[in-house]
């Protein structure tokens, strides 16, 4: 939707229309269930850049969307096992990486990480901690409803409840239009935002997208403000396997942060083959509630981490999912075989990169190609999956455990 709106903003209501085809409601998938963290860090130093520009257009929206949305600044506490040399390192060199990008991530002392966390929160001295004051945090309710202004204002057709179900291909190899359950579509570009969604809707078209749905499970807790205050920056715990952010009041959010390993990759993927309902699962309304074992192991991350938890009270939950690649990067740009279809999807990030997104995908089907002058989107192409067998991949590409 985002990307749409960087286009239909450009075009300035000419004679160009720019349709939204919603297979269900706008922003009822995976932007309904996001936690909405804005965060530059990341392990890949473009994806960093990316990340660092669209943390400054959220700061202010109006100019691309012709909406703003609020924001709240706390910033973010990184905390990470200290667990030898080979793991502070990773740990060193992504500072150093940052940095050399021009992002604000640095690290404490122990008693500087105590007077982040305002005494709150566990210290530890086999831990190492990193601040990243740009962060920030906004409220998915709040990205919905400028969502929908910014559709009218900008005069995007947004045709909600439409399924896609096939294309029509010119002599050229250029999709000519769109076939729904409302009808046809001609059409000059088609932007493929469908996520997990992709695989099934592109395989007519000899398009293998490689991605798959890594589930997540998100936990809401009423604390006391005594205990746990509720101007703590986002606690990015790599020790515990979790995000903590105080929200909405009283209200302590967590979830967990993205497998990592290429055997939990892979496991994703694995289950994605066997799952008939493919995506259709983010529906489902088992998805809406966390079973004992999780919550409990939820309780533990929150007593481990800080101070004077004691036992909070459970406030509802919910399953989500990230949208993954084999290398957890994007997958950004043209696709190599069709040459109107342009693919932004990927890696479970989505709606952190959505306004940079949004200038990249306008970009390449207003001009031709990325105007910003310090973006490189060539690693993101879809082709360096179709180049090599799946199974070279996975034996090809280690990732550090440190990716973000």
């Amino acid at each position: 939707m985002i990307k749409l709106v960087s286009i239909a903003r450009k075009l300035n209501k000419s004679a160009n229309t720019v349709a939204l085809l919603e297979k269900r409601i706008l922003g009822a998938g995976l932007s309904s269930r996001h936690s909405a963290i804005i965060r530059s860090a990341n392990a890949a130093p473009m994806a960093a850049r990316m990340a660092q520009l669209a943390t400054q257009h959220w700061k202010n929206m109006n100019p691309l969307w012709g909406v703003e949305i609020p924001f709240e600044q706390p910033g973010a506490l990184w905390i990470a096992p200290e667990a030898g040399q080979k793991n502070d390192n990773q740990w060193r060199q992504l500072e150093h990486s940052l940095q050399q990008e021009g992002i604000e991530f640095h690290s404490l002392t122990h008693t500087e990480a105590a007077e982040l966390g305002q005494h709150a929160i566990k210290i530890n001295q086999d831990e190492i901690y990193f601040h990243e004051p740009e962060a920030l945090q906004l409220d998915p309710a709040d990205i919905l409803n400028a969502l929908q202004n910014a559709a009218t204002l900008n005069g995007i057709e947004v045709m909600e409840h439409t399924q896609v179900t096939g294309f029509d291909v010119d002599s050229n190899g250029r999709i000519s239009a769109v076939h729904s359950n409302h009808g046809s579509i001609t059409c000059d570009y088609v932007i493929n935002a469908a996520g997990a969604w992709s695989p099934k809707l592109f395989a007519p078209l000899n398009i293998p997208i490689p991605i798959s749905l890594e589930p997540v499970y998100v936990a809401n807790f009423l604390v006391g403000t005594r205990d746990i205050p509720t101007s703590l920056p986002i606690i990015a715990d790599f020790v515990h396997h979790a995000y903590f952010r105080r929200w909405r009041g009283s209200i302590l959010h967590l979830h967990q942060p993205r497998a990592r390993s290429s055997e939990a990759i892979a496991q994703a993927f694995s289950r994605g083959l066997m799952n008939p309902a493919g995506a259709n699962i983010i529906y489902d309304p088992s998805n809406y509630v966390l079973n004992f074992d999780q919550l409990e192991a939820y309780l533990g991350k929150v007593k481990n981490r800080f101070i004077k938890a004691r036992t909070p009270l459970y406030a509802g939950g919910y399953v989500s999912f990230f949208d993954i690649t084999p290398d957890l990067r994007f997958i950004l740009g043209k696709d190599s075989k069709i040459e109107n279809l342009v693919h932004v999807l990927g890696a479970g990030q989505a709606l952190k990169y959505a306004p940079i997104f949004g200038e990249i995908i306008s970009d390449i089907i207003l001009k031709g190609q990325v105007q910003h002058s310090q973006i490189d989107i060539s690693e993101f192409s879809i082709g360096r999956f179709s180049d090599q067998a799946f199974d070279q991949f996975w034996s090809a590409h280690k990732r550090a455990e440190n990716s973000l």
